[in-house]
């Protein structure tokens, strides 16, 4: 199986922080949500360090907030979906199964998720868009967590909260399950290790 990690086994931290940010700065949450998004995607793919993406954060907001308070908030907002964790954890222990991370995914909250959970002790593998460059949808990362968890597409399946990237998966022959609420998909993870 392979397995995003942002929105299936942790909550996605922006939505927290923007919220903190806007009512903080007087700014509108759905604005700096949109933001974070848009500058995550530069954070994840390694063009933007973390100091970088404060920078660019408090430009585009004309607005002053401390990057210890950026890294602080961040850290705080990182919390696991239980309930899908375990069932992951689950499914890695039974036979026949291996688990590959695939996500798009900065250095620094994957530090912070070692650091903090120990989530690489999850899979058997992982591929995340700082190694590599590269983000889903892109049918390179794809390939890479294929060839990390030496299996055929036909042979996967893929949990994504993302329709974009689940259908790309899809597309490649990547059987996709798209994440839309953890008790759900903790439901369906574990009905995997019965078959």
């Amino acid at each position: 199986m392979l397995c995003d990690v942002g929105g299936v086994l942790i909550e996605n931290p922006w939505v927290k922080m923007s919220e903190e940010i806007g009512r903080k700065l007087g700014v509108d949450p759905g604005e700096v949500l949109r933001l974070l998004m848009g500058l995550s995607r530069r954070l994840d793919s390694g063009e933007l360090a973390l100091r970088q993406f404060h920078h660019a954060l408090v430009a585009a907001l004309g607005a002053d907030y401390p990057f210890p308070q950026l890294e602080e908030r961040l850290d705080a907002a990182l919390k696991k979906n239980r309930a899908v964790w375990d069932s992951v954890q689950e499914l890695g222990r039974t036979e026949g199964w291996q688990v590959v991370a695939l996500s798009n995914m900065s250095r620094e909250v994957w530090g912070s998720l070692q650091r903090k959970f120990g989530i690489g002790a999850l899979f058997a593998s992982v591929v995340l868009s700082f190694e590599h460059g590269v983000l889903k949808p892109d049918p390179a990362i794809y390939a890479l967590a294929l060839k990390q968890a030496k299996a055929r597409a036909d042979e996967c399946i893929f949990v994504d909260d993302v329709e974009e990237n689940v259908e790309a998966a899809a597309s490649l022959g990547i059987t996709p399950y798209l994440a839309r609420r953890p008790r759900e998909t903790a439901d369906f993870i574990r009905s995997l290790g019965t078959r």
